[in-house]
């Protein structure tokens, strides 16, 4: 997979230095372009730099976009050429045999045609006190879109490992939480994206009925034969460890393994922010060390900033966390030596080993994989789920406990553990009334 930025250049990119150069470069009308008078023509916000995404140009008189920072000028998608040159650029990495795309705030391309100015709105984060109606989200990207697909679904069979022949894939950033959004972007027949990322279910609260309403409406929304995904953490919001901590570390790192589950046996396809399946978080930041331009414009209020969910893997206790012998881009967690691969792997109750443990159990278990979903009413703060493949009539049910107490559990049939946090596999729980333990998991099948 590539991550494809579609949106925006650099001001650095050899196609913007020749546009910027005069209105009469080829490149020019690649970009969005105002004339520069006294004012910018609306009120859209550069959102990382709290200024105007409107900025001068002077060696052709005119404001060019950048709606995120003056750095990445915003490409005209309405320009035929504009167009062209990304279907290429999919066309040249799938004839390489990449299997898809990963593709940056996919619904940002296409933007107002009258550049009308966004009404005011109470909201601060993340947009600003502004209904972002005009700069972002606009019914052209559907058609953006069923071009790209078309590029996909024409493009030779990948060679690549793993990878089922023909397949290609497209996987959406939307520009905004709403599920509705990301589920228009699987396109009404189904022939858009192949996946976009709904933000609504990783700003949930630590809560089983948060989660299971979330999950619940997703599915509903959804496209007839639409494949859902879920994520829990990502490169612009605060990991989900940090985010679900207790005061407690070790109900943290429990909870954390309650997440893992939950993230991979819902029905969905799991995508995975690098060092979860560590436990990293977040820490503080020195203003020094800053680099995200959002935390430096910011400052001293750090919850805006996104630098924290950003710092270096930690591969093991070497003074570079095995990511690097150099200084690195940003500083390392402080709790790498403890809290790293290396160490992690030899240790059989580690949240690594919890996520490998998991990850095996998934490729297992086609029900897990493919199987259909429905949640089961197992009692307060356990969210129950029930996996299954109708044509073998093979059922894995999940009960993921997120009270950091013993919850009684209502189950109407015994049932064999294949993974247990706290349970041996293979040992059985009895039809009844039992208890799980604190943020205990349980994955189980039908006991014969």
């Amino acid at each position: 997979m590539l991550d494809l930025v579609a949106n925006h250049s650099s001001d650095e990119h050899p196609w913007f230095v020749e546009a910027r150069s005069s209105r009469q470069s080829p490149r020019h009308d690649w970009y969005l372009w105002v004339p520069d008078s006294r004012k910018p023509p609306n009120n859209w916000k550069a959102v990382f730099e709290l200024g105007s995404a409107w900025h001068r140009n002077p060696a052709t008189g005119e404001l060019y976009l950048g709606t995120f920072t003056s750095h990445q000028p915003e490409f005209d998608w309405n320009n035929p050429e504009v167009r062209e040159a990304f279907l290429d650029i999919m066309r040249y990495w799938y004839d390489l045999g990449v299997d898809g795309f990963r593709l940056d705030v996919a619904t940002a391309y296409a933007k107002d045609l009258l550049l009308r100015s966004n009404p005011f709105s109470f909201k601060a984060n993340p947009d600003f006190f502004q209904k972002h109606l005009y700069d972002r989200n606009q019914n052209a990207f559907h058609n953006i879109f069923r071009q790209m697909r078309r590029v996909a679904d024409q493009s030779p069979a990948s060679s690549g490992e793993g990878s089922a022949p023909g397949e290609r894939v497209l996987i959406g950033e939307p520009y905004g939480w709403e599920p509705e959004l990301a589920a228009s972007c699987y396109g009404k027949e189904g022939d858009e994206l192949h996946m976009a990322f709904n933000f609504d279910f990783l700003n949930q609260p630590w809560n089983a009925e948060a989660f299971r309403r979330s999950a619940e409406r997703w599915y509903a929304i959804l496209p007839q034969g639409a494949w859902p995904d879920f994520c829990l953490s990502n490169h612009d919001q605060p990991r989900h460890v940090w985010r679900y901590r207790a005061r407690d570390p070790e109900v943290t790192v429990a909870r954390a393994k309650t997440a893992a589950a939950m993230l991979l046996t819902l029905r969905g396809s799991p995508f995975l922010y690098y060092g979860e399946e560590l436990g990293m978080s977040c820490v503080s930041i020195p203003r020094k060390d800053l680099r995200d331009p959002l935390g430096l414009k910011t400052w001293p209020l750090r919850f805006l900033g996104r630098d924290p969910e950003r710092t270096p893997m930690q591969w093991d206790d070497s003074p570079g966390a095995g990511f690097t012998e150099n200084r690195p881009w940003l500083p390392i967690n402080p709790d790498w030596k403890e809290r790293n691969v290396e160490v992690q792997r030899a240790k059989s109750d580690s949240l690594l080993s919890w996520y490998r443990d998991l990850l095996a159990l998934r490729r297992e278990e086609a029900a897990l994989r493919h199987g259909g979903i429905r949640f089961l009413e197992a009692g307060k703060d356990i969210l129950a789920y029930e996996r299954s493949v109708e044509a073998s009539g093979r059922r894995v049910a999940v009960f993921l406990n997120f009270a950091s107490r013993g919850v009684k559990l209502k189950n109407a049939e015994e049932f064999r553990v294949m993974l247990g946090s706290a349970r041996s596999s293979g040992s059985i729980m009895n039809a009844g009334e039992s208890i799980l333990g604190p943020c205990e998991v349980v994955i189980a099948c039908r006991a014969v």
